[in-house]
């Protein structure tokens, strides 16, 4: 046998022997983990439950079955039923917070653990002042890249100086524009094979922002919060590929809550959210009844929300002389294939023309279902 064959057939056999490694957590231990806040909006009011899971799971587990409740200052109690597993719920029709008012969290789970979170105070919230944006440029993480695309920015402030400690989170909606949206669509369940669905190059996409964003001006004279980067779209992607919109939500938080979702920003800007893995143990305001020393992992607050939205259009960006990247789906392909081989409907199914030849595209280049849903939001202007 030929030395070199030798040496396939010993690798192919210490490949088969090669066994997965499962990293051992000896000190790992389960904490339950709060995610909770309530408002003076009409509408249900969401707690989350879960417990930390250990470096080999995938993710945080729910705590399902749990009695949660929150009580009002005049001894009003409000029952939060089960919505899914770990996600619990208010009912507005008969729950809807109150500025100045303070509320506290009840939870008792389902193995009878009662855990309870000081009574925090529902503050007023002053309007946003705006929200807009600016072009701007940005070096990529690959060397020499630049990315180009728009900054958007957050102004608010309070005449009373009363506020001091903001939070801020929001919601990014788009229209998703197909370069090749794909006409035709080869379905095998079908007895004509190809059938003709001329709506797949337009649909909308909505992604909550994940970042942790507070602010605070106790150190200013004026009680104001000016040009606070809410977050950063560029031209890559669908984002801005046709109009683009964003609900910043600002809320109002007590200095105790200002420390927890300030250390938590700091720790969670390289790791995600509250629900992934922490350097360090942040504790909040719950704790457990009758052992304060365990740990808790989250915060409950209540505070009003004031809201902006902001649209941007994309021809009012290349107006402004932004570039956009070569689409993507142009860049894999270099142009639209054609083809009349039977393999190619079955491999990608999407046609632009249903005559010969055949132009074909992959299904995530011609069918925007890939990237959101056909139904326009009930707020979009056009």
């Amino acid at each position: 046998m030929r030395p070199g064959l030798i040496i396939i057939l010993l690798l192919v056999l210490l490949s088969t022997c090669v066994e997965p490694f499962e990293p051992e957590d000896p000190g790992f231990k389960s904490v339950l983990v709060v995610d909770g806040f309530i408002s003076n909006s009409a509408e249900p009011y969401t707690i989350t439950l879960s417990r930390t899971a250990p470096l080999s799971s995938p993710g945080a587990l729910p705590e399902a079955g749990a009695a949660v409740s929150v009580a009002d200052e005049e001894g009003g109690v409000y029952l939060f039923g089960e919505t899914a597993p770990g996600v619990y719920q208010s009912d507005p029709r008969v729950f809807v917070g109150h500025v100045g008012a303070g509320y506290q969290l009840n939870i008792v789970t389902a193995s009878g653990e009662q855990y309870q979170s000081d009574t925090v105070p529902l503050k007023q919230s002053p309007p946003i002042d705006s929200v807009y944006y600016e072009r701007e440029l940005r070096l990529t993480d690959v060397e020499g890249e630049v990315n180009d695309g728009i900054s958007i920015f957050v102004d608010a402030h309070d005449s009373t100086g009363q506020t001091r400690f903001y939070r801020y989170d929001y919601t990014e909606t788009y229209e998703v524009k197909l370069t090749y949206p794909g006409e035709w669509v080869y379905d095998p369940s079908q007895d004509a094979n190809v059938i003709r669905n001329p709506k797949l190059g337009l649909c909308y996409a909505t992604h909550p922002g994940g970042n942790i964003l507070v602010a605070n001006t106790s150190s200013y004279a004026e009680d104001r919060v000016k040009k606070l980067e809410v977050t950063y779209v560029s031209t890559g992607g669908y984002k801005l590929s046709g109009l683009y919109s964003i609900l910043v939500k600002q809320y109002a938080l007590s200095e105790p809550s200002y420390r927890y979702w300030y250390e938590l920003q700091k720790t969670s800007e390289s790791l995600g959210t509250l629900f992934d893995p922490q350097p360090y143990e942040i504790r909040g305001n719950i704790r457990k009844v009758n052992d304060p020393e365990t740990a808790v992992l989250g915060y409950f607050d209540a505070g009003a929300v004031s809201e902006k939205m902001l649209f941007v259009d994309k021809v009012t960006l290349l107006g402004m002389d932004i570039q956009y990247p070569t689409d993507p789906c142009i860049a894999r392909l270099g142009y639209p294939p054609t083809a009349v081989e039977f393999g190619l409907y079955q491999q990608w199914g999407y046609l632009i023309t249903a005559v010969e030849p055949y132009v074909m595209i992959p299904a995530e280049c011609g069918d925007c279902r890939y990237h959101g849903t056909l139904e326009k939001p009930s707020f979009w202007p056009r």
